[in-house]
């Protein structure tokens, strides 16, 4: 069973991307802080292990396989959550695909799939995600944006223009349904996930990364994840609109 006490308590949440990394994290602190949890991903061995990891801590969480660049997955998504649990309350928009490339190198159809996971995935599960919110008198929202919403980095053409959207669409979406539903964006800086393995980035080259960051380590997914915690429960009942740079002080440099 649920805590029947936490700072969400008795919430329902869908976290895209819940099956490694960010997402991971801020399902577990989700259920950690008494929601119910649906964690969404196109990984249903790691999906599954999340799962299992929350009911170890008492928690009750469900896998939906889900590819978010697909909007009738989307749909079908909200649409297995209310039926599983009965409502929704926070939507965290997590999950993005991409791939790296000058805008002479990036092939079409690589940008239209970064920008389907990375943006308009969180326009369609606002589209049928808000309606199912307002049958419980509203909810929260928290958009995964990142550093490079703000600044850009060398071949990150698609990525970037995803990123800096999510801040427009964000903002767009606290006005139009505020106040019974809160928008925000988190934006992570330099964070420690399973990707940094997976591109089998080097120990020096993470202790580069980590001597530019004014905290002096990279960020781990738990950080983030305390951060999303923070937006989504009734603690930021007057923010919305806004962006929550997690970035240990990245931005902060001018060199």
């Amino acid at each position: 069973m649920n805590k029947p006490i936490g700072r969400i308590a008795g919430k329902v949440a869908i976290v895209t991307g819940g099956a490694s990394g960010i997402g991971e994290e801020t399902a577990v602190r989700f259920a950690e802080e008494g929601a119910a949890v649906c964690v969404a991903d196109i990984d249903e061995e790691n999906g599954l292990r999340v799962v299992e990891r929350i009911s170890e801590l008492d928690g009750r969480a469900e896998f939906i396989k889900t590819d978010v660049s697909e909007s009738f997955q989307i749909k079908n998504l909200i649409q297995k959550t209310e039926e599983t649990f009965g409502r929704l309350d926070i939507l965290h928009n997590n999950a993005i695909w991409f791939r790296h490339g000058s805008a002479l190198d990036l092939e079409e159809g690589d940008w239209d799939k970064t920008l389907d996971s990375g943006l308009k995935s969180s326009y369609i599960s606002a589209k049928y995600g808000i309606p199912v919110m307002r049958k419980n008198g509203g909810g929260a929202i928290v958009n995964t944006a990142s550093v490079h919403s703000l600044v850009s980095f060398e071949t990150c053409t698609a990525y970037d223009a995803a990123k800096a959207g999510l801040l427009g669409l964000t903002r767009t979406l606290a006005i139009d349904f505020g106040p019974d539903i809160r928008v925000n964006a988190v934006l992570p800086g330099a964070i420690l996930t399973p990707l940094w393995d997976n591109l089998e980035v080097p120990d020096d080259e993470r202790q580069r990364y980590a001597e530019l960051v004014p905290a002096k380590r990279l960020g781990l997914g738990r950080d983030v994840a305390n951060a999303v915690l923070y937006l989504a429960s009734d603690e930021a009942s007057f923010v919305t609109g806004t962006s929550l740079v997690v970035d240990g002080g990245l931005l902060c440099r001018t060199d």
